[in-house]
C-alpha cells in the first residue's frame, strides 16, 4: 500500500514571529506559531479535504500569506520572506519527483526550433 502522506517544511525567513492557522472561507483556528528563523514541518495526507493555511505576522495581522493543501502536495519547502517594502512573499521548492519529471518536456521544447515547427505546419497547410 502506498503512503499518501507528505511533509512540507514551512520556514520563517522574516524578521517577525509567525502564527499559522488552518481553515477555509475566512474561518480559521490556530495551528502553531514559530519564531524568527524557525520552521514547522507540516504533514498532510494527499487524500484529505482541501485546506487553507493562513500564515501571518503575530504583531501585524495584515501582513500575511496563504498556503493551501495543494501547495503542500507540490512543494517540499515553502519559505516565508519579506519583500523590500515589508510585505510577505513565498519561495516554493518543488518536490523532487516534479523537478525530474519536468526536465524531458523542457528539453523537448528547446529542440523545437522555428524552422522545425514551420516545416511541420507547412505539411498541414500544403497537403
Amino acid at each position: 500500500m502506498m503512503d499518501t502522506k507528505v511533509t512540507t517544511v514551512i520556514v520563517n525567513a522574516t524578521k517577525h514571529g509567525l502564527t499559522m492557522k488552518v481553515g477555509n472561507r475566512q474561518c480559521y483556528a490556530k495551528l502553531t506559531s514559530f519564531k524568527v528563523g524557525g520552521e514547522y514541518r507540516m504533514q498532510l495526507d494527499v487524500n484529505w479535504t482541501y485546506q487553507e493555511f493562513l500564515v501571518q505576522d503575530k504583531a501585524h495581522s495584515h501582513n500575511r500569506v496563504f498556503i493551501n493543501s495543494d501547495d503542500c502536495c507540490d512543494y517540499e519547502r515553502i519559505t516565508i520572506m519579506e519583500t523590500a517594502d515589508g510585505r510577505f512573499d513565498m519561495q516554493r521548492d518543488l518536490r523532487e519527483q516534479f523537478r525530474t519529471s519536468c526536465t524531458p518536456i523542457e528539453e523537448e521544447s528547446s529542440r523545437l526550433t522555428p524552422s522545425t515547427w514551420k516545416s511541420w505546419l507547412y505539411k498541414f497547410i500544403y497537403v
